[in-house]
């Protein structure tokens, strides 16, 4: 990095907003979109999941732990529904933007979704998780 900052005369901070930038402008001409929204939705998420476990401020540890949650349930829609939603024009880009929007301390997006969203969608599926672990405890025991 401070080779970079020597050969452009450039801050880190610039650097940065420069990168940002420039990998938007990639992503919306598709050039290695998938590539790019693959890296930002998981690298940066991964490494500050790493710092709040390390931290061990329970707050962060349940954001990210939200963002994992939010982040692995629009995978799935988008593996399996990938082949049309890749019609849609700026596909990678608007992707781009929900999974900064679900990341960004700003915005805290993972724990809206899941509060107004997901929350009241899984309590189904949790009570039929329950009736079959009791099933499968009388069968066993």
């Amino acid at each position: 990095m401070e080779q970079v900052k020597q050969m452009t005369g450039l801050t880190e901070q610039q650097l940065s907003k420069y990168g940002l930038i420039a990998g938007f402008v990639c992503v919306m001409f598709g050039i290695g979109a998938s590539y790019i929204t693959c890296l930002l939705g998981v690298a940066y998420p991964a490494f500050m999941s790493f710092l709040a476990l390390e931290s061990g401020d329970e707050s962060e540890t349940t954001q990210w732990l939200t963002y994992w949650v939010v982040f692995g349930l629009f995978n799935i829609l988008d593996q399996f529904a990938g082949f049309i939603l890749h019609f849609i024009p700026f596909y990678y880009f608007l992707k781009l933007a929900f999974l900064i929007f679900l990341f960004h301390p700003s915005f805290k997006g993972a724990t809206y979704v899941y509060e107004n969203y997901l929350k009241e969608a899984v309590k189904p599926v949790e009570k039929l998780a329950e009736n079959v672990e009791a099933t499968l405890n009388k069968r066993v025991y």
